[in-house]
């Protein structure tokens, strides 16, 4: 008999924790019976207010990074094939945390929005990578510029010595420092993904990117040349400003 009653004991505990490690995206978690929800959200009186804790400070991290991603997909999900299908997962995942956190049940819910963050943290991971190799190539390419400007001036002041510049005169210094500030941006960048927070590097590699472009505009001698510059970067430029490339800018 007691082996009977240990064997239920055993079966009925194995349920419950299935139960509890279920597919956070499955339709139905968050939708229980109150007494489902019971038995499922078991802790002490000190977990469930860590969870709580947890839960309340994380949101609206969770809210800003999901938008960040909604963004990011949309300018540069090609690079990232798997991120369209992650997104609406992350969705819908934390969408049932909220569920779980409205009905007062705490640990399910704190558990869940751990759960969404290692998501979220992981796919903008990999969109951090995508932006420094932008990056790396755009401040390489504005130093390029800057040195065959500079040259370029140089050869031409010497065969006019005495003369006035001759056409349009570009001040490569200012154009030198924005390519310092570019690059302190990108080592931000770097300390950010190494501290595994990719959200905070995505700020620091678009910053660092719009700082490229813009040299690259500057030193363009015509409007046309400038406009070629714009055109080539619309997406970018618009990824900056924390817009899908395509959309309309919000009304003030």
């Amino acid at each position: 008999m007691k082996h009977i009653f240990l064997l239920f004991f055993l079966i009925a505990n194995f349920v419950a924790l299935t139960a509890q490690n279920a597919p956070a995206s499955s339709p139905d978690r968050g939708k229980e019976s109150y007494e489902e929800i019971e038995k499922l959200d078991q802790g002490s009186n000190l977990e469930r207010k860590q969870y709580k804790e947890i839960s309340e400070k994380n949101r609206e991290r969770i809210v800003n990074g999901l938008k960040l991603l909604t963004i990011i997909s949309a300018n540069f999900g090609e690079e990232v094939p798997e991120s369209k299908t992650a997104q609406e997962t992350l969705r819908k995942d934390y969408q049932i945390a909220l569920r779980y956190y409205y009905r007062n049940a705490y640990i399910l819910s704190g558990k869940s929005v751990q759960k969404v963050e290692k998501d979220l943290t992981e796919m903008l991971s990999k969109f951090a990578k995508v932006y420094d190799a932008k990056v790396q190539t755009l401040l390489s390419d504005c130093a390029d510029a800057i040195t065959e400007t500079e040259q370029t001036q140089l050869i031409g002041d010497s065969q006019e010595s005495g003369k006035p510049p001759q056409g349009n005169f570009v001040d490569i210094s200012e154009a030198a420092h924005k390519l310092k500030i570019a690059y302190f941006q990108l080592n931000l960048a770097l300390e950010m993904v190494r501290d595994n927070r990719p959200y905070e590097a995505l700020i620091h590699y678009r910053i660092s990117k719009d700082y490229g472009i813009k040299i690259l505009m500057d030193l363009k001698g015509t409007e046309a040349d400038k406009k070629a510059i714009s055109d080539k970067f619309a997406k970018d430029l618009a990824d900056n400003r924390n817009l899908i490339s395509g959309q309309a800018a919000p009304a003030k």
